[in-house]
């Protein structure tokens, strides 16, 4: 009887990441607003894992404290990362292209979601 062989199993997640963080530069203090896209494969082949991280798209912006709205700055110094679904995921990335920076500041239907904050 022939043994089976082991079919590389394959499973694939789909991430949105978003930060908000106030630091000074010579002087004078910005927030910077990160945003990013990634589908992460998972291959798995005789117990062994090896994950593949694809970024989908970034977004980096800064702006002067002093100029930023008040609801911007009551905003938490903090990364998130938010676990979505394959739907979600391309309707941010179709959002993505025509108004990036709402991306900042969406918080996105999801199944997980995970927060750090930043020392202040």
């Amino acid at each position: 009887m022939a043994q089976m062989q082991h079919i590389p199993q394959k499973s694939v997640g789909y991430y949105f990441f978003k930060s908000k963080d106030v630091h000074i530069e010579n002087g004078s203090s910005f927030i910077t607003f990160f945003a990013r896209l990634t589908r992460e494969i998972l291959h798995e082949k005789e117990g062994e894992k090896q994950t593949e991280v694809q970024t989908v798209w970034v977004k980096i912006d800064e702006v002067q404290l002093e100029q930023a709205s008040e609801k911007v700055k009551a905003m938490p110094n903090c990364m998130q990362r938010y676990e979505l679904t394959q739907n979600v995921f391309y309707n941010l990335y179709q959002l993505s292209k025509h108004c990036p920076k709402e991306l900042f500041f969406v918080t996105p239907f999801h199944s997980k979601s995970h927060r750090e904050n930043f020392i202040t």
